[in-house]
């Protein structure tokens, strides 16, 4: 997706990008709650187009009224010899006042030439200056010659701006409009036909651009965006004199259970002495074999023709008893029983399901359990 920027006449100068934007997009969003003809008045768009376009085929030029958005609402064609009557006539027929209107003249796209700037996205404040210089420098046009406008296309991303500007030499309209005997301080912009619909429609602008920094669709971006501001400063205040608000309740409720404390102070002492009870067993526990100290055991135990898939450990809720279980292969099942039985650390070996001989393996598959022999100390603690 492209955002459409209008500089010049058309955009906003001198303001920040950031502020820029949201204002813009603040007013449009409100402006889209109007009906579309009151919107576009609003947006500065409400002001009809009259275009003159010249018939070469039929003599004369074909009048086209056109609102703000560049949608044709009426078109007739008109006689060389009494073109301003018939431009009077045409528009009192629609209920439009020529003071109303903007008349522009449309030329082939033959007369146009037409250029593209790639810019980055940080001069967009100072594009008109830019695009002046690159004119000046890059083409052979000289700028009493010439009427030039241009557009800005700021792409998602956000760090690049493409600048299409057009061009058309001053004699072209001064030779369209000599056959109309119309001047060309009546002209407000001029178009072109047979341009491809890909890219922005071509529209060069005529008139002064001193005064479009302070129209009231700006200045009413600028007081969006100051307002804003204020909102954002008053969010900031409300959130700030909330968290005051809590704390102070907080407050509040520290101070009314500070004696409840004391009474908390004293299931603290007691519930001290029964945890050092705890950690003194923990401590006795620690001596007690470890995960790794029965895998070691287990495995130095085993002969070299067994060996294991599988190894838990795991302690009998409110007998204080830990067990393991093994689970492997072996070519001599039924005599692991005996081998783990006589372990230092295991002791009460048994095999806990049926030793079934696994053709992939080659070997007994197995399972047994142990229980692991705890130091006397941990064991006269836990009773």
């Amino acid at each position: 997706m492209r955002v459409q920027i209008y500089l010049g006449r058309f955009g906003i100068v001198g303001l920040p990008s950031l502020l820029r934007r949201s204002g813009t997009w603040w007013l449009n969003e409100f402006l889209d709650l109007f009906p579309e003809r009151l919107a576009q008045r609003l947006r500065g768009r409400g002001r009809a187009l009259l275009v003159i376009a010249p018939d070469a085929d039929k003599g004369g030029a074909a009048l086209e009224l056109r609102n703000g958005a560049r949608r044709l609402i009426a078109s007739e064609h008109a006689t060389p010899t009494n073109l301003p009557t018939a431009i009077d006539r045409f528009l009192h027929s629609r209920d439009v006042q020529q003071a109303d209107a903007d008349i522009g003249l449309r030329l082939p796209s033959e007369r146009l030439f037409r250029r593209q700037i790639r810019l980055p996205a940080e001069t967009i404040d100072a594009i008109d200056a830019i695009v002046a210089q690159d004119l000046a420098k890059k083409t052979p046009f000289k700028p009493d010659d010439i009427y030039s406008d241009h557009i800005a296309l700021e792409h998602s991303g956000g760090n690049r701006i493409t600048v299409q500007q057009w061009v058309v030499r001053r004699e072209y309209v001064q030779q369209a409009l000599a056959t109309f005997s119309i001047d060309s301080e009546q002209l407000a912009f001029v178009m072109f036909a047979g341009c491809d619909h890909e890219r922005p429609e071509p529209l060069i602008n005529l008139r002064p651009r001193g005064h479009a920094p302070h129209s009231w669709y700006q200045r009413t971006v600028l007081a969006l965006c100051c307002g804003a501001l204020m909102l954002g400063l008053l969010a900031v205040s409300l959130k700030y004199w909330r968290q005051q608000a809590t704390i102070d309740r907080l407050n509040e409720q520290v101070a009314a259970v500070g004696t409840k404390a004391k009474q908390v102070r004293a299931l603290v002492d007691q519930l001290q002495e029964k945890k050092n009870a705890l950690l003194s067993l923990r401590r006795q526990r620690n001596e007690a074999p470890g995960l790794i100290d029965l895998w070691e055991e287990t495995t130095r135990v085993l002969p070299s023709h067994s060996w294991i898939s599988e190894f838990r450990l795991v302690e009998t809720a409110g007998k204080h008893e830990q067990q393991v279980t093994i689970s492997g292969f072996s070519s001599a099942a039924p005599s692991l029983v005996g081998i783990i039985d006589s372990s230092s650390l295991l002791f009460d070996a048994a095999l806990t399901s049926p030793i079934a001989f696994d053709p992939s393996e080659g070997r007994e598959r197995f399972t047994l359990q142990a229980k692991v022999k705890m130091p006397e100390a941990f064991e006269e603690a836990a009773r």
